[in-house]
């Protein structure tokens, strides 16, 4: 089955749900997680000894985040964090701005080189004008990975968030309550 899974975490609700969601199901079929962020960061205008300490600050405040979504795995999972592309690395040096599909690429590209096994995203579940769109980086990573993908909607109905556990491990690897 899938032994190494891979969790991209952006630190919100819906990113933590699917961190969550991951470690159960790893807990039920065995494996191991690796938990995913991709630091977008851009400073134009900026001094590059200042840029650099900002970059180095938010790496470690998204280390200790993926540390703290990774209390609630039996197992330590595994931590990384890259830099997302921006478009003078995509371009050439024109603009020092995230890529607009950069962290899909960044994530398409650690999935390859770690062997994950399958991509775990949480979705969040948007309302008004842009109801039922997939986002900036679901749907990229849906059409370009190589690996299944499992897409954890953003509905805290069980588990950590919520404080109501699961049926058992029927709840969690089919999502019945």
């Amino acid at each position: 089955m899938f032994r190494q899974v891979l969790v991209p975490v952006k630190f919100s609700v819906c990113g933590r749900l699917a961190a969550w969601h991951a470690c159960d199901v790893v807990r039920a079929i065995g494996g191991t997680v690796t938990l995913l962020h991709v630091l977008e960061y851009s400073a134009p205008g900026h001094p590059e000894r200042e840029k650099f300490e900002v970059y180095r600050a938010r790496q470690e405040e998204a280390l200790a985040l993926l540390r703290q979504v990774g209390l609630y795995a039996r197992r330590p999972p595994g931590f990384l964090i890259v830099p997302a592309p921006n478009r003078s690395a995509l371009n050439g040096p024109i603009l020092n701005e995230p890529a607009p599909d950069g962290v899909a690429s960044a994530i398409l590209k650690v999935a390859a080189e770690t062997g994950a096994e399958l991509i775990m995203l949480g979705l969040r579940i948007r309302d008004g004008p842009v109801q039922g769109t997939l986002g900036r980086v679901v749907g990229p990573v849906l059409l370009g990975a190589g690996v299944p993908v499992q897409v954890t909607p953003c509905r805290p109905t069980t588990g950590v968030a919520t404080g109501v556990r699961s049926g058992g491990w029927r709840g969690v690897l089919a999502g019945r309550d």
